[in-house]
């Protein structure tokens, strides 16, 4: 019997990426941490991919400012050197044929916040070690050394003036210029070639003069995007192994937050940072980068946004400490989890973290030795320096690992986590601000409804009825096959509900399968209803929601919904129905009626929003409910409202986990599937 292949060995398989950093214990910028992180860079070589020319899926670095160099520079060319603290680095990428346009539009952007360009360098690279592809698609890559204005107070407001000059940039939609990063704290070496040829590519990492007290690295495998320059990592905060598997639902609402940022510290500059997450740049990656860099740049310390957007788990953790659990409670008010298997490397040049996912679906091992702490995707990558250990550790699921830049200081995650839940009050804010709604479904039969009559108006067929409902009504446990076997909808000859046009998206190419019944540990259902506050904010109305067990509501739950008193949950209820006499032209009519109904109600201060079709009767038809919640969800976004109010969708359609997922996915926070 034949036990092995002979063109596989799992000893292998690496079919990740590779991420880490390594950092100086004593704060003192040197050589040797480049030199390191590049070792290690060239160690994770086997995590890429490459085609048969040799292009790779793309590696980098980032480090702090290498101030050294850059002094050196402007001293060539008689420029005078600005402090340390008043200079920063522009790292872009240039498309051929247009170098100047986009270094004037970089110019002007950064002159309107208040940076003066002191002068453009060109960055000596080696393009022989690249593939012919990656060659075809090679930017032209030079940096802008500035210092601010005068009425740039402090290092946070220049990061801050450089941030809203990038996004000015980046409205311009000019084509081919990438801004690779923009900082006076940090900078990102990165582009399309293998990880073992980084400094032999990009030559200031071989210059001794190139020093920094740490060094984010990554080697890329593509699973998801074609590889190209700009989505090479690190980016501009972070760099990230794995998928978000949510990342559809997260970049739909950054767009709805777009243009409600509250009275945070960007309250009347909506237009300026619009969108927080540009459209159409294909990485997840990308936009869980620029999340994170929008919240640093409101404030928040890299820890505390990372446990904000991709949190442990904490709903079902009967253990956790009160304190750490009302943290996390406050924070899913405010913003969704980015979800999906995820160990990630960031930094913002004050200190660098590394984090889990909350399953610990990826790899994260952690090296202390006297004067160097190193967070890898594997251990052995640096063995000059593993060997000197004091302590050795690795990452488990939801835990972050942090080293304080300015100070030197080490903390793991019970120890971060500690500080942030002691920040503020939110224990407090919990308790008195928030309302819980959980009211048990019961066995009694609803005599209110026709079940025969509206059975064939939302077209239940008898295999539904007998494995599905049956099933549920039983409280077994269906046996089916894996995926979606039935014939497309739009070949069908039958009518079809507009849920079943529709699939479910998942990357299945680096994830096991997920049991929520048996892993609840990890899993939960709790949702939200009410005005979501602003992202950039952080004040105890926030936490003035209604928390629901789960997004499937029993009629008590609605009716409790309804009879709250508080202002702060007045409801709506409108009607998804339309007059079947009028044909198509008639239900879209009654869409845009909705629509306006909806806005003019939540423009006056409702919060809840119930659409219902309980009316449908022989003279009212209903309004398809995925229909209805997509539309409503959509025109509050263009708007301005979405974050005013939530949608609780009110219909007999629903009668499978599909048919919610739709739902919620298309913007409902809650479902009563009463028939």
């Amino acid at each position: 019997m034949v036990s092995s292949y002979p063109l596989y060995d799992p000893d292998l398989q690496h079919d990740a990426c590779g991420v880490g950093f390594v950092a100086d214990r004593t704060t003192t910028p040197s050589h040797r941490i480049v030199k390191l992180g590049v070792t290690c860079l060239h160690n994770l070589d086997h995590r890429g991919a490459r085609s048969a020319d040799g292009t790779g899926d793309g590696a980098g670095m980032m480090t702090g400012i290498p101030h050294r160099l850059l002094e050196r520079e402007l001293s060539a060319h008689g420029i005078a050197v600005p402090s340390r603290d008043r200079i920063g680095l522009v790292m872009a990428f240039l498309p051929i044929g247009a170098v100047d346009d986009g270094k004037r539009t970089i110019t002007e952007a950064l002159h309107q916040h208040g940076i003066e360009v002191l002068m453009w360098r060109t960055v000596p690279i080696g393009p022989t070690v690249l593939s012919p592809t990656a060659k075809e698609s090679l930017p032209v890559i030079e940096q802008a050394i500035v210092t601010p204005s005068r009425t740039v107070a402090d290092q946070d407001a220049f990061e801050e003036a450089l941030f809203f000059a990038r996004k000015r940039v980046e409205r311009e939609e000019f084509d081919g210029l990438e801004i690779v990063s923009a900082s006076c704290r940090t900078v990102v070496y990165k582009g399309l070639f293998t990880a073992d040829v980084i400094e032999e590519f990009y030559w200031d990492l071989r210059d001794p003069v190139y020093e920094s007290d740490f060094a984010i690295f990554h080697q890329r495998y593509s699973t998801n995007t074609h590889p190209a320059w700009e989505l090479a990592q690190p980016f501009r905060m972070l760099a990230h192994n794995g998928e978000i598997n949510t990342v559809q639902g997260n970049r739909a609402w950054m767009v709805a937050r777009s243009n409600d940022l509250g009275d945070g510290p960007w309250a009347d500059r909506e237009s300026e940072v619009a969108p927080l997450i540009r459209p159409g740049i294909g990485s997840d990656s990308a936009s869980l980068d620029e999340a994170t860099e929008v919240l640093v740049r409101a404030g928040r310390d890299l820890a505390h946004v990372k446990e904000m957007l991709i949190p442990q788990a904490w709903e079902n953790v009967e253990d956790l400490d009160p304190d750490l659990r009302a943290f996390y409670e406050y924070h899913a008010f405010l913003v969704e989890p980015w979800d999906g298997p995820a160990a990630i490397a960031a930094s913002d040049g004050r200190s660098v973290i590394a984090g889990l996912d909350r399953n610990g679906l990826r790899p994260a091992r952690w090296t202390l030795t006297p004067d160097t702490v190193l967070v890898a995707s594997e251990a052995g990558i640096a063995p000059e320096l593993e060997v000197l250990a004091i302590e050795t550790g690795q990452l488990g699921p939801g835990e972050t690992f942090e080293i304080d830049l300015r100070t030197g200081v080490v903390s793991l995650s019970d120890e971060v986590k500690r500080r942030l839940a002691a920040k503020v009050p939110y224990s407090d804010w919990i308790e008195t601000q928030t309302h819980y709604v959980s009211d048990p479904f019961d066995d009694l039969q609803d005599a209110r409804f026709d079940p025969v009559a509206l059975g064939r108006v939302f077209g239940y067929t008898h295999e539904e009825r007998r494995l599905v409902l049956q099933q549920m009504a039983e409280g077994n446990e269906p046996v089916l096959s894996m995926g979606h076997d039935t014939g497309l909808s739009a070949l069908s000859p039958y009518p079809q509900r507009l849920s079943r046009y529709f699939h479910q998206s998942f990357a299945q190419v680096t994830n096991p399968p997920m049991d929520p019944i048996r892993e609840k540990l990890v899993m939960s259902l709790r949702t939200y209803v009410g005005r979501h506050g602003s992202l950039l904010e952080e004040t105890p109305q926030q936490a003035h929601m209604i928390e629901l067990a789960s997004p499937i509501l029993s009629d008590a739950d609605v009716a409790e919904i309804l009879a709250d008193a508080d202002e702060a949950f007045r409801s709506v209820w409108v009607d998804v129905l339309f007059d079947p006499a009028g044909g198509p032209d008639g239900m879209v009519s009654a869409v845009r009626e909705v629509c306006a109904e909806v806005e003019d109600a939540v423009a006056n201060g409702s919060t809840v929003v119930f659409l219902s079709d309980r009316g449908t009767d022989e003279r009212h038809a209903p309004i398809p409910i995925t229909l209805a919640v997509g539309a409503v969800h959509h025109h509050l976004i263009e708007a301005g409202l979405r974050l005013n109010a939530s949608i609780i969708a009110v219909s007999g359609e629903p009668r499978d986990s599909h048919d919610v997922a739709c739902l919620i996915g298309f913007g409902a926070a809650a479902v009563n599937p009463y028939l």
